[in-house]
């Protein structure tokens, strides 16, 4: 097999979700792969490095961020005589090498996002389908996405999906005081992780409070309070808690003790959050009805209409464990190193 270099810049990145997919991928090939049959380079700025026991850690340059993973990681690759693989969406200009494209949100929902955003993402994009050696992405739905915008797209056949997967959560423990912390009571309150990027819609959430006196709405993440209800020109009730950053093991415990987990989003390539609330142990979980959540999903959760903020009353689903037997960080990491070996 063509020596594999991979991008390691995701190391360096805050973790948000194409980060986890990144880094539970690189663990799962380190499990399985032999002695230096793979290489990851990082840029200078990496700290905090997992301990690999059979993937070659290599610092690479002087250079930093978008230069390094432009300029210095192909270079290096390049030196090696090596195939680049690169996890989180971007990938050199000048040799993409094996990409992962997590969704088609810049052509989905381009009012969502900057002009500087799109323009630098599209030219990414448009070189990496013409270019790429492969495509990976981590959806059927987010596969035809691809093949719906871009006519210059690859045939199908090289567009692989390697799924999301939520056994990180198992290494989470759960938190002892997370609801006397956020002044929660178990059972009484529906929770949600968000942001307050425009594909999350917060504003359901807000609306649904409002809509909902009597109910308690915690919203978690990293949330700018100013931002939040004057930026996008809503404004929130006292009903809605903005808790703020919380710990994995905070998440994991009011994702077990609230009353419903909400996920009200837009648009997603996968959403990985409900797989984590399932595997906590949520009493329910609440998605939009899109079609990326019934693929993932099908009747294991309740569905929402992301555009109306009507809390539905509670039906019957299938048990969680038949989901979350369908998705593993193991058989992704294995999908992939098959594919890398066809490669």
């Amino acid at each position: 097999m063509q020596k594999i270099i991979i991008n390691g810049r995701f190391l360096a990145a805050r973790l948000t979700g194409s980060q986890r997919y990144s880094r539970e991928l690189v663990m799962g090939l380190d499990n399985i792969s032999s002695p230096d049959e793979f290489e990851i380079a990082i840029p200078p700025e990496t700290v905090n490095v997992p301990d690999y026991k059979n993937i070659k850690v290599t610092s690479v340059g002087k250079l930093h961020n978008r230069a390094w993973e432009h300029i210095s990681f192909p270079i290096y690759v390049k030196k090696k005589g090596a195939i680049s693989l690169n996890l989180c969406n971007t990938a050199p200009l000048i040799s993409p090498g094996i990409v992962v494209i997590h969704d088609m949100r810049i052509k989905a929902r381009p009012h969502d996002l900057t002009k500087k955003f799109l323009l630098w993402y599209r030219l990414l994009f448009a070189n990496e389908m013409k270019r790429a050696r492969a495509i990976i992405t981590v959806s059927e739905f987010s596969k035809r996405e691809i093949m719906k915008y871009y006519h210059i797209a690859p045939p199908p056949e090289r567009i692989t999906v390697i799924p999301n997967a939520w056994q990180h959560y198992l290494r989470i423990p759960y938190s002892d005081d997370a609801l006397s912390k956020y002044n929660l009571e178990s059972g009484k309150f529906f929770f949600s992780i968000s942001s307050i990027e425009p594909n999350k819609n917060l504003n359901w959430l807000a609306q649904a409070a409002k809509k909902y006196p009597d109910e308690i709405f915690a919203v978690a993440g990293g949330i700018n309070k100013n931002v939040y209800g004057n930026g996008l020109n809503f404004e929130y009730p006292n009903n809605m808690k903005l808790i703020g950053y919380v710990s994995d093991s905070e998440a994991k415990t009011l994702m077990r003790e609230c009353k419903g987990f909400i996920f009200p989003t837009f648009y997603e390539g996968f959403g990985i959050p409900p797989l984590e609330a399932l595997s906590a142990g949520a009493k329910r979980v609440l998605v939009s009805d899109t079609e990326i959540m019934h693929e993932v999903y099908g009747d294991s959760v309740e569905y929402i209409n992301p555009y109306e903020p009507i809390l539905p009353d509670p039906v019957q689903t299938t048990a969680a464990d038949l989901v979350l037997k369908k998705y593993s960080w193991e058989k992704s990491a294995a999908m992939l190193y098959d594919l890398l070996r066809k490669l």
